[in-house]
């Protein structure tokens, strides 16, 4: 039985807080990354970006990480700790396979709006793929293994990469 921050007991995760946090900074780099490309080329196309990163960081949490086994300890990032302190836990409703399905392809949204501005300087585009391929690393080799959802679809990619 998984059990509420308010009852005193915690369920173990996979994960520490040293790779929690490792793999929060690696999946925020690119946004990071992305917001000054956008700024240095495109400084308009920010209105829409960063609420956007905004958004998938606070209010779409609602729809993932307040539906997930991990809400309020470290997951594999630090998203489930920040939900628990910004909503309460969604007890109706169980997270799934079509909402993690979305979630990854507003992930990607967030990572195609900044490539036409990275992809204007050579060193901002290298540093800004580099950022999006070692986010994606630390989910597939670090996060995806340890996770208990085995109805997300990163399971899948990683038993068709012969990871699993």
């Amino acid at each position: 039985m998984e059990c509420d921050m308010e009852c005193g007991v915690t369920e173990v995760t996979p994960w520490d807080r040293s790779s929690a946090v490792r793999n929060q900074v690696l999946m925020s780099a690119p946004v990071v990354l992305g917001a000054w490309a956008i700024a240095r080329h495109r400084p308009r196309r920010l209105l829409l970006y960063l609420p956007a990163a905004v958004a998938f960081m606070t209010l779409w949490r609602r729809w993932v990480c307040a539906r997930c086994r991990y809400y309020g300890r470290e997951c594999s990032t630090m998203l489930g700790v920040m939900t628990a302190r910004m909503m309460p836990r969604d007890e109706e409703h169980a997270l799934d396979r079509q909402t993690m399905m979305v979630d990854f392809a507003f992930i990607g949204a967030l990572a195609l709006i900044p490539l036409p501005s990275a992809l204007k300087r050579p060193r901002l585009a290298l540093a800004y793929l580099a950022s999006l391929a070692a986010g994606l690393t630390a989910v597939v080799l670090d996060a995806c293994p340890r996770c208990e959802n085995e109805f997300c679809p990163m399971k899948d990619v990683r038993r068709s990469l012969g990871l699993d």
